[in-house]
């Protein structure tokens, strides 16, 4: 195994509403285009939630890619993280490399499964009562995407045996720092020596009506009458809510020894990871951004990094009114002086909130911003909340030096993670 060495990537997969390619996505991400659109589903003229960052014409492309998956499985999280982790691996150079490899793992973010309605109210007795007996027989019958039928662990265990991989395999569901916190375990694992390579990220969808209604009830969903490419504003003193978005976002995470010796390219190193834990409110991050600043902390520890070797954040960016001031609060305890010189951005301005995949998209693009020295834009930031007083990138990308950027991720519950990408400068050290 690895050891306690350094840590690279090697691959990156997307499926997000940019596009299923990962220079389509960059290329789109840079240009600030939207990914969000009006919401199609079935009654959605009776929505308050009018636009969501949805993966559709893509759609199909996915399906045919995986005839079997779609057949049996039909469920849209998995079969968008089969994808991005197909596309990783190859970008990786990576697939197919044996029929089962023990020092190859997955640690991989998911959602909870989706209670739906129709398999309740199908079994309801004229009384009211759940008919179990019918249910038993007529289990075939329950939606693909049903948590009945696939739990939050099923793309993970999909994804080791369809590409072989028979390392450490986890889920994680901790909300929307899930997928951050799978990348954090991944490069935890091949640190400690339990793996060579891991395949690391996130996948979810939960543009449903349940999912849909679950943040309108919290009074966190955007529901502002503008046009859905407008509608999430990111650090905008008119922010609303967030947009909820689907899809995945996956890295190939190896050991830098492991990677050299089989010849594959390197993006960027990650060095560093925190968690924690706000300890304070589920619905609600800490007013003072304790638990954000924490995490952040604890991944320039980890890595090394004074604060003032960081140029990049791709922040958490959600667009509720709580997160982006307390985000930005947290930024400016853990950087002080240095704060003001970070550009920061908000990918979830492009795509919308993938809730437990969150993380992984916005790693693949922090990861390429240290590698490109580009960085994509917060669109709809034209009235800056005075709260919100940092470097946001507003509006238009930009070319600028990045010698080192952190990815943080804080979601309900508390839970946060935060993840540090550095230049890769070769066996010699770091860039």
């Amino acid at each position: 195994m690895g050891g306690k060495g350094r840590v690279v990537v090697t691959g990156l997969g997307l499926a997000t509403p940019l596009g299923l390619g990962l220079e389509e996505n960059w290329e789109k991400a840079l240009a600030g285009a939207s990914g969000i659109t009006a919401l199609r589903l079935p009654g959605a003229g009776a929505s308050p939630v009018q636009a969501v960052g949805a993966i559709t014409e893509d759609w199909k492309r996915i399906a045919d890619a995986y005839p079997e998956e779609a057949a049996a499985e039909g469920e849209r999280r998995t079969l968008f993280a089969l994808w991005a982790a197909r596309c990783a691996l190859e970008d990786a150079g990576a697939l197919g490399a044996a029929a089962r490899n023990d020092g190859w793992g997955v640690a991989l973010a998911a959602g909870l499964g989706i209670v739906r309605l129709e398999d309740i109210r199908r079994w309801m007795s004229a009384e009211g009562r759940f008919d179990t007996v019918r249910f038993g027989r007529e289990y075939g019958a329950v939606h693909a995407e049903s948590i009945i039928r696939h739990p939050s662990d099923r793309a993970a265990a999909l994804i080791a045996r369809r590409f072989g991989l028979g390392g450490p395999n986890c889920t994680v569901t901790s909300a929307c720092a899930s997928a951050t916190q799978a990348i954090g375990i991944a490069y935890r694992a091949i640190r400690r020596g339990d793996a060579d390579l891991m395949v690391a990220g996130g996948a979810d969808s939960m543009i449903n009506p349940v999912g849909l209604v679950f943040f309108v009830l919290l009074q966190a969903a955007a529901t502002a009458a503008v046009p859905p490419q407008e509608l999430c504003r990111p650090f905008d003193r008119r922010r609303s809510g967030l947009v909820m978005g689907e899809g995945a976002g996956v890295a190939v995470l190896e050991a830098e020894a492991h990677a050299r010796k089989r010849g594959a390219r390197i993006y960027a190193e990650m060095s560093g990871y925190g968690s924690s834990m706000d300890a304070y409110q589920v619905t609600a991050p800490h007013p003072e951004g304790w638990g954000a600043e924490r995490a952040m902390r604890a991944a320039l520890l980890d890595g090394g990094m004074d604060p003032s070797g960081i140029d990049y954040i791709n922040a958490h960016g959600t667009g509720t009114k709580l997160n982006d001031a307390v985000e930005t609060h947290a930024i400016k305890r853990v950087f002080g002086e240095w704060a003001p010189r970070i550009a920061i951005s908000s990918s979830k301005s492009l795509i919308g909130h993938l809730m437990a995949a969150a993380g992984g998209p916005e790693f693949v693009y922090t990861v390429l911003t240290v590698q490109r020295d580009a960085i994509h834009p917060t669109i709809n930031l034209s009235r800056p909340d005075p709260r919100c007083d940092l470097d946001y990138v507003p509006q238009t990308g930009r070319r600028r030096t990045v010698r080192a950027a952190i990815s943080n991720s804080f979601g309900f519950g508390g839970q946060n993670a935060s993840i540090l990408a550095v230049k890769y400068g070769g066996a010699g050290g770091r860039g």
